[in-house]
Order: structure tokens, then sequence, then C-alpha cells
């Protein structure tokens, strides 16, 4: 078995970004907003940079929030509802905020989600043996200072 790495392609910034909106798409029907985590990971699994994998992941979940959001406030009344819950807290007429904020912490959901997961997949790949089936190269040795090389001659 390879690293993860050489067995999942590196696909760039925008086709893990579409990847990871679907995922969080398909996961939003489950109902559990913890899944946002795993819709991250899973975007973080074609980039090989942290700040990209998270940004992957908070774009991805980002967007496949407010997609929901948007067909709720089309064919539901999610206004509605929002408007209802920030009543409770004495603010009326802000129902838009509830729906930035639920965006804003979804899109948080992902991008850590995407940052946990490309940090879990370089911890594994350290332990695992590559494809070509060499070993570690070896620390490089340190260059001679000027000192040593006037003492040797």
């Amino acid at each position: 078995m390879g690293k993860i790495d050489d067995t999942m392609p590196d696909i760039g910034f925008l086709p893990a970004l579409v990847l990871t909106i679907v995922f969080g798409i398909i996961f939003q029907f489950t109902g559990d907003w913890k899944m946002m985590l795993f819709a991250g990971a899973f975007g973080a699994l074609f980039v090989r940079k942290i700040r990209k994998a998270f940004f992957v992941g908070f774009l991805g979940v980002g967007l496949a929030w407010s997609l929901l959001f948007v067909y709720l406030l089309m064919t539901a009344q999610a206004i509605v509802v929002a408007n209802f819950f920030i009543s409770l807290l004495g603010l009326d007429g802000l129902g838009a905020l509830v729906i930035a904020i639920s965006v804003l912490i979804g899109a948080l959901l992902g991008g850590f989600g995407g940052m946990l997961g490309r940090a879990l997949i370089e911890l594994v790949d350290e332990f695992l043996p590559s494809e070509s089936g060499g070993e570690q190269a070896p620390a490089p040795e340190p260059e001679p200072t000027e000192e040593e090389t006037t003492s040797d001659a």
C-alpha cells in the first residue's frame, strides 16, 4: 500500500472545491451538521497544502449551505422561521442575520474539517512506505564552514 498522496491525485483548487460542494450537499441530507467536517476532509484529499485545504473546505461547505438556504428561501418560508428565532432574542426583522451566521458556522466547520483532514493525511503518510519502494532520503550533510576548510589545509 502506498501513501495517500500517491493514491489520490492533486486535481487543483477548483475541482476540489466542486467536489466539496457536492459532498456538502449530500451530507446535508443526513441532517447532521457535524458531517460538514467530513465534507471538508474529503475535499482536502485532492489538494496538497493545508491552506488550500482550509479554503476548499470553507468555501465548499459555505457555498453548499448557501445553496440550501437559497432553495429554502424560494420554496419555503425560511425567512419567517429565521425571524421567529431571532425574535426570541428580542431582535425583530433580522432573520437574514440568522441565515448568515448559519452559513458562516457551516463554512468554518468545512474549513476546519479540511485542515484536520489534510493534517491527518500528512501524519499517516509519514508512516506509510512510498510506492517507489525507496527509503526516505538521508538528511543532507552540512556544508563545511570557512574555519573548517582553512584548518584542514
